[in-house]
């Protein structure tokens, strides 16, 4: 009988210490005209993806997360990378508004959101040049300068996700950026996530789900 209540006892501990470290957060949001669906996606789990219902082009939802997890609000389940609103839960309320883009009550959300912004600045995604000439040359030698581009602005890209790596080594923001931009740092940029894994962010879970610190040459 003893030895029953001291495992009831020990597994309540652990429900309890369980619970303890998560927190309760509200967000209140304000969507954009035509918005008609909205997902919550905490840490990426898809699978698990909440849907918000909008009722006069507002929702509201409270949750229960750790504090250190990511929670993307996003019209789709998928494109993590294109998300616009990606929250870190370092308070209890945040609001959040479609129409002009801002985070209220987030400190570390707004960082976040900078430092999206700066690994987004030179993404060559969607460039092209255009070319208006039936002539073979001229579309040789335009297809060639897109590639050299094309190539410049990775390499910037590459440098801007190296510095928010390094700004931000003390928090979990490069956790993210890492996970969006995980096929960019693979070849002769492995060495940014491996000399990084004694940081904490490394250890967060949506790093654990991709597998990009335990992937090899």
């Amino acid at each position: 009988m003893k030895r029953i209540l001291y495992l009831f006892s020990a597994f309540m501990l652990m429900v309890v210490t369980a619970c303890a470290k998560k927190v309760k957060l509200t967000i209140d949001g304000i969507a954009s005209p035509s918005q008609t669906s909205l997902y919550m996606i905490i840490n990426e789990d898809i699978e698990n993806a909440q849907a918000l219902p909008i009722n006069n082009g507002r929702f509201s939802v409270t949750v229960e997360v750790e504090p250190n997890a990511f929670v993307r609000l996003h019209d789709y389940k998928e494109w993590p990378e294109r998300g616009v609103f990606v929250l870190i839960p370092d308070s209890r309320h945040i609001d959040v508004d479609w129409r002009d883009g801002s985070i209220k009550g987030s400190p570390m959300s707004n960082r976040l959101r900078e430092a999206i912004k700066e690994a987004r600045k030179h993404s060559p995604e969607g460039f092209h040049i255009d070319v208006f000439s039936d002539d073979p040359e001229a579309w040789k030698e335009a297809r060639e300068s897109e590639r050299s581009m094309h190539e410049q602005m990775l390499q910037e890209q590459i440098k801007s996700i190296e510095k928010v790596i390094r700004d931000n080594n003390n928090n979990i923001i490069p956790a993210w950026i890492v996970y969006c931009y995980q096929s960019l740092l693979e070849g002769p940029y492995r060495q940014i996530i491996d000399k990084n894994k004694k940081h904490k962010w490394a250890k967060h879970p949506i790093i654990k789900k991709s597998g990009v610190l335990n992937k090899k040459e």
